[in-house]
């Protein structure tokens, strides 16, 4: 059977697990469909990070009212609409602050021996301090990354990033989380990869196969319940 792949930030989180908490982690896991995504604030990182245009003359930071409005098109909800402007609002504040720019940059998704391919990066590079950075962004209030899926993210990014591309082997790394809501926004929390032990690919890899190995297994195992329902496997007696 073809299971449905994990989610970066939930690959990070249980692929560092040792093996019984990777099971434990995944028989209790759940893919559906969340009533709240990211997606309207994903589609506007170009915005809010001010990548510039390539052909022509730098251009403005895109100004809140507007970044705002183009958001609350995009939601599907209120609820939607409030999670993301909360996101919206830190990071461009943050870009504000930092007086940020960006450049567009494809670095593609980083395919693994697996099959599945992870990407664990916005495609830009920004300025920071005039040095270049790559930013990875966890929107989530819950099941975020913790330290050691931070860890396994960093150690992503730099094999992909440096050691694949040697322009960008002097990037700094970033992963930006946020805080809990203050007034109108999330405030954002960034970590960089300075004095944390970066795994190797190899290790990387092998974490990878064996939590979709795990993963096949429990997922097949989900799958063969659900048919011995249909069945009629599933009924109990009917008094008791």
């Amino acid at each position: 059977m073809k299971i449905r792949r994990l989610p970066e930030i939930d690959l990070a989180r249980v692929a560092t697990l040792p093996t019984d908490q990777k099971r434990r982690a995944l028989e209790h896991f759940k893919l559906g469909h969340p009533t709240i995504t990211y997606k309207p604030v994903r589609s506007r990182f170009a915005d809010i990070f001010n990548v510039q245009p390539d052909m022509f003359a730098s251009a403005d930071p895109t100004a809140w009212p507007v970044l705002e409005r183009l958001i609350r098109a995009k939601a599907t909800s209120e609820d939607e609409c409030d999670a993301n402007l909360l996101v919206a609002k830190g990071l461009h504040d943050f870009a504000r602050s930092q007086a940020l720019r960006s450049r567009s940059q494809a670095f593609f998704a980083l395919s693994l021996s697996v099959g599945e391919k992870v990407e664990y990066w916005l495609p830009m590079v920004t300025a920071l301090e005039d040095a270049p950075l790559v930013i990875f962004i966890d929107p989530r209030r819950g099941k975020r990354l913790t330290a050691e899926a931070r860890r396994f993210v960093f150690s992503m990014m730099h094999e992909h990033i440096r050691v694949a591309n040697p322009d960008f082997a002097a990037a700094r790394l970033g992963i930006v989380q946020f805080g809990d809501a203050a007034d109108d926004q999330r405030p954002v929390k960034m970590s960089t990869d300075e004095g944390v032990e970066l795994f190797g690919f190899d290790q990387l890899d092998q974490m990878v196969s064996e939590t979709y190995e795990i993963w096949r297994e429990v997922s097949e195992a989900r799958e063969h319940e659900v048919r011995r329902k249909a069945a009629g496997g599933g009924h109990g007696p009917l008094f008791g």
